[in-house]
């Protein structure tokens, strides 16, 4: 998958684009390799480029206990709190295959949508729009936790 092909930047004028692909770099990731840790500082958002990823969340009464968020698969984002400025992660991401993954600077990219306001305008609702989904799959994993724990 080219990085243009991603959720977050379809149907983005080529101009645009090829700033964007400037500013990333890929990276890759061995099968359960640990990606980021919950609590890391958010200064890049990640966009899988191949393989498949795991979020999960430690509860914070219980560190030894943690939820599955969701699964990320090719041309999804994450780390995303990088890009709405969240200051930290707030999961942690694990490979479950080999993978790689399109690393962008979220102060660059911020710096990009100002130049163009409509195109970050729409990159940014996207990405509300993966957020709310996300929300969605925790909610129900965390409802599936609650009637197991019965």
């Amino acid at each position: 998958m080219e990085l243009q092909d991603a959720v977050l930047f379809a149907e983005i004028p080529h101009d645009i684009i090829a700033q964007v692909v400037s500013l990333a770099r890929v990276v890759d990731f061995g099968r359960d390799e640990t990606i980021f840790n919950e609590g890391d500082p958010a200064l890049d958002i990640y966009i899988l480029r191949d393989g498949k990823v795991e979020l999960t969340y430690t509860l914070p009464q219980d560190s030894t206990t943690e939820i599955r968020i969701s699964s990320v698969c090719p041309g999804q984002t994450f780390a995303w709190s990088a890009l709405v400025g969240g200051g930290t992660l707030s999961a942690h991401a694990r490979a479950l295959e080999p993978s790689s993954a399109f690393l962008l600077p979220a102060a660059e990219l911020h710096a990009i949508f100002l130049e163009h306001p409509i195109e970050g305008y729409e990159v940014m609702r996207r990405l509300a729009q993966q957020i709310l989904q996300r929300l969605r799959d925790t909610r129900r994993e965390l409802r599936w936790l609650h009637q197991g724990a019965r």
